[in-house]
């Protein structure tokens, strides 16, 4: 191999060094930001991220489209980003479908879908900024938020 095709090869694999270097930068710029933390559960609460379902303990992360759901002996406690706290009860099962949380442009929205279970709700800094921006949605109805806080019971 001469010169010529040592550099030719150099350059090409250089070339894909950058290209995978710039992949990899590209969609850990894309990856999912934490929204909230598991604080207290109790037995059993799981979370259903992209079709699999895992078991939550004390500070697993909570991120925009997760389904939060308990057995029927079941609590998980989560604290969002924005500071608001949500607790659902046992047999729940809640779809975290909107969380932006962006003070400064005032660009803050949290919409859930409560489908089954009992939802306590103290509402952060998105609540204070923008109540009108923060959601439940039931089988029936949704519900604004027009205060601090909220108990919500789906059957």
């Amino acid at each position: 191999m001469n010169f010529r095709d040592k550099y030719l090869v150099f350059r090409v694999i250089n070339h894909f060094g950058w290209l995978l270097f710039l992949l990899l930068i590209s969609s850990a710029s894309n990856a999912a930001e934490r929204i909230g933390l598991v604080k207290t559960y109790s037995p059993v609460a799981t979370v259903i991220r992209e079709g699999v379902e895992t078991s939550l303990k004390v500070g697993s992360e909570i991120f925009e489209g997760d389904t939060i759901v308990t057995d029927g002996n079941g609590a998980v406690g989560i604290i969002f980003k924005d500071g608001a706290v949500l607790t659902l009860g046992p047999s729940g099962k809640l779809l975290v479908e909107n969380f932006l949380f962006k003070p400064a442009e005032k660009n803050v929205s949290f919409i859930s879908k409560i489908f089954k279970g009992t939802v306590a709700f103290a509402s952060g800094a998105i609540g204070r900024i923008s109540p009108e921006s923060v959601q439940f949605e039931t089988p029936t109805a949704t519900l604004g938020l027009r205060g601090t806080k909220i108990l919500i019971e789906v059957e």
